[in-house]
């Protein structure tokens, strides 16, 4: 997951990533300044890293890895806009229901506080919104 802290101490959860999917500041990469996100493991992970000198020397010895990261970027950026729509636009029910379109095979092995943090409301609503779903479906 990457999160960042708020300035009440609260963290955040903006992204989840799941098996071969990659996840990283970007901003923070690009610009080569500290970043304020933090990214940590759930479960057993293998991390690769990669930095910016390492990046355009790889980007210049193997210009098929231009193409591959362009497009990567390119559906990142997409989604980001399409989450912060949603999210500016829907409401947490909604929301949910995407989340669980999106990340259908995490569900179960996020905590809900991280889910909800991620959506923007409470562990007690995210589970008033699940029980009412639950319900909803009987």
């Amino acid at each position: 997951r990457m999160y960042y802290v708020n300035d009440k101490g609260v963290e955040i959860n903006l992204q989840f990533a799941i098996e071969n999917w990659w996840i990283g500041d970007l901003a923070s990469f690009t610009n080569n300044e500290s970043s304020n996100m933090y990214i940590q493991t759930i479960e057993p992970t293998e991390v690769c890293i990669l930095n910016k000198d390492n990046m355009e020397l790889l980007l210049k010895e193997v210009p098929a890895f231009e193409r591959f990261f362009r497009i990567i970027i390119t559906k990142h950026l997409s989604k980001i806009q399409e989450r912060l729509i949603k999210t500016m636009s829907s409401n947490v029910e909604a929301n949910y229901l995407e989340f669980m379109s999106n990340y259908a095979e995490i569900h179960n092995r996020v905590p809900q506080q991280y889910i909800a943090s991620y959506l923007g409301c409470t562990p007690e609503f995210l589970s008033k919104i699940r029980a009412r779903l639950a319900n909803s479906k009987l």
